[in-house]
């Protein structure tokens, strides 16, 4: 269904200062490239997922963020991995094979990654935050709240590979793309219609997968 939107096309926009809300959920984007068997790398450190990690023949290759590069390096253990761990985890405190829970409050597993890998994980999460957004008002409130707020990289990634289509209020130069999503786990598919002239966001929001 189309989401009906206000006359924003002129609206001014602003840059988002930076912090995040407190109680901030886990979000993936998983680009096209990665195989749905691999599993998330989340960054303690950082609060985010930063990559992915699968597992094949002995040999585990590694996903950047946005799927564009790949290593393959063999594990420095292989912890018996259960069904229900959602995440890898990487930072903090978590070590090789144990398993907890992260801030966010998911399930996980440490992972061992060498220390080059890592910083070509979080090279590349950095890419992504070093080209801001702009926001409209409306979104920019949104990004102060934990309910609505989603990560820049996240929105980022939608652009990248969500699908494209006209503004549904009818703009010129304005467009919405949309793109699965997962929020702590649950499937959504996340909105975002941007200005491309000056790629101001006008909107964002995330529904449930039906």
């Amino acid at each position: 269904m189309a989401t009906t939107l206000p006359n924003t096309a002129s609206e001014p926009s602003f840059a988002w200062n930076g912090k995040k809300p407190g109680g901030t959920a886990v979000f993936d984007a998983r680009p096209p490239t990665v195989p749905r068997s691999a599993k998330s790398i989340y960054d303690e450190d950082l609060g985010c997922i930063i990559g992915y990690k699968q597992e094949a023949a002995g040999v585990f290759r590694i996903y950047t963020l946005d799927g564009a590069v790949s290593w393959s390096e063999k594990p420095l253990e292989a912890p018996l991995i259960d069904p229900l761990d959602l995440l890898f985890v990487v930072g903090g405190v978590w070590t090789a094979g144990a398993r907890g829970i992260t801030r966010a409050g998911i399930r996980a597993v440490g992972s061992a990654i060498d220390r080059a890998t890592l910083l070509g994980l979080r090279t590349r999460y950095d890419a992504l935050m070093q080209r801001p957004l702009r926001f409209a008002a409306a979104p920019l409130a949104h990004m102060g709240n934990p309910a609505r707020y989603v990560p820049v990289h996240i929105l980022r990634l939608t652009l990248k590979y969500g699908k494209r289509t006209a503004d549904p209020a009818g703009h010129a130069g304005v467009f919405q793309y949309t793109y699965p999503i997962t929020r702590n786990g649950t499937a959504y598919r996340l909105e975002v219609v941007v200005r491309e002239a000056d790629y101001t966001v006008l909107h964002f929001a995330y529904k449930p997968l039906r």
